[in-house]
């Protein structure tokens, strides 16, 4: 089925949700069948089954358990009335990204929440990476369902509509998708075109690129990076999420006195940040790590 007439099938069924609820409540009736919750498929494949019989599309949320965004996800969006009024017009499934590895790897998932949206046969029509607040969260799958917003949506725009904001765009939804290698080739372009950040995309595009070469294990550059970042926007948000993340490269990289100096720092620099009780953690950590686990062989 084109994605088009999936899109008119879509509407066609929300319009027909809210014509029979208004309905029941013009004869009166008590019970409406309104759903209290969402009813979550836990497989992939009956998820699928269930999006064929009913001819809807999918959304799939992969999650871990361990995952602080996934929890405000169930406990703030998926108990929100409208999105669970959304949940009788599509299929959601609920998927364990470290247990399921395969469909995770299906949908080359690099980080967690990611919820992807998808045809009734499976089909990716777009994905949203991270947490999105409940009004955000509706209009984005609407704009998705809609043909807007998509990655194919960007990326067939004319010459004359490609911005900044544009480019961004799209260098973040292949980051979403795990491509990390085009990602980085559009925050590039973000860089090389606004090099004043007059759209105001191209500190975040820095930070992404010091990122991509953190994920990759170039710790060297990506320090280079962030700390090109916190010269370019001293006192400006992006120069202390650089700071944070410089530390996080020390520690990742195994220098331990460095990361215990750079969080250190940063505690100090930022003592009413958001991410000072992170670093502190940190901190905690790297003085007293856990006595190594005893052979019992």
């Amino acid at each position: 089925m084109g994605q088009q007439t999936f899109r008119k099938r879509f509407l066609l069924w929300t319009v027909i949700s809210m014509a029979t609820l208004i309905f029941a409540a013009g004869c009166g009736e008590k019970e409406t069948a309104t759903p209290t919750g969402i009813a979550f498929i836990t497989e992939y494949s009956q998820a699928l089954d269930a999006a064929a019989l009913k001819d809807q599309p999918v959304l799939i949320d992969f999650y871990a358990k361990w995952c602080k965004w996934c929890k405000t996800l169930d406990t703030i969006t998926f108990i929100d009335s409208a999105v669970i009024a959304l949940s009788q017009n599509m299929v959601f499934a609920k998927i364990d990204g470290e247990e399921d590895t395969i469909t995770a790897r299906k949908y080359g998932v690099p980080q967690y929440p990611t919820l992807v949206l998808t045809t009734s046969d499976g089909t990716e029509i777009d994905r949203i990476g991270g947490y999105l607040a409940p009004e955000e969260f509706l209009e984005t799958i609407e704009n998705y369902l809609n043909g807007v917003g998509t990655l194919d949506y960007y990326l067939n725009l004319p010459d004359s509509e490609v911005t900044i904001e544009a480019t961004f765009a799209i260098a973040e939804k292949y980051a979403d998708r795990g491509k990390y290698e085009e990602a980085e080739s559009y925050y590039q372009t973000v860089i090389g075109e606004d090099p004043d950040n007059n759209d105001g995309f191209t500190d975040e595009a820095m930070m992404a690129v010091g990122n991509i070469l953190r994920r990759n294990e170039k710790y060297p550059e990506a320090i280079a990076q962030f700390a090109e970042v916190i010269k370019k926007y001293e006192g400006e948000e992006a120069a202390e999420d650089a700071e944070i993340w410089t530390a996080i490269c020390y520690r990742q990289k195994g220098d331990t006195a460095t990361a215990i100096e750079y969080f250190e720092n940063f505690v100090k620099n930022h003592p009413e940040s958001p991410d000072t009780t992170y670093a502190l953690s940190q901190i905690e950590k790297l003085k007293n790590p856990p006595p190594p686990e005893e052979d019992t062989e």
